[in-house]
């Protein structure tokens, strides 16, 4: 039987998501780093795509011009590691 998420059990679920947001380090981890710099930005702005690391990360990256500038900083580099990149400009 399907039970609605509380806003406690979507947080938990976000903290686990943002902690392996970034597919480009060794075993899918992000680094205590990247999850500080994303953390408030993807609960602001994708708390609908959690538990689902990819979506979170799609849409950070759709976001990139709303979000802050440490995250930022950690998509381009993970972006870099895995060839996706940043953004196209025009931000």
């Amino acid at each position: 039987m399907w039970m609605p998420l509380t806003r406690a059990a979507r947080l938990a679920a976000a903290v686990g998501a943002v902690a392996i947001l970034m597919p480009a380090l060794a075993n899918a981890q992000g680094t205590e780093r990247q999850r500080l710099a994303c953390m408030t930005d993807a609960m602001t702005l994708c708390s609908r795509d959690v538990p689902d690391t990819r979506r979170i990360e799609r849409c950070l990256r759709r976001n990139y011009d709303r979000i802050s500038a440490p995250c930022q900083s950690e998509l381009d580099a993970a972006g870099t590691a895995t060839g996706a990149g940043a953004p196209p400009s025009g931000r």
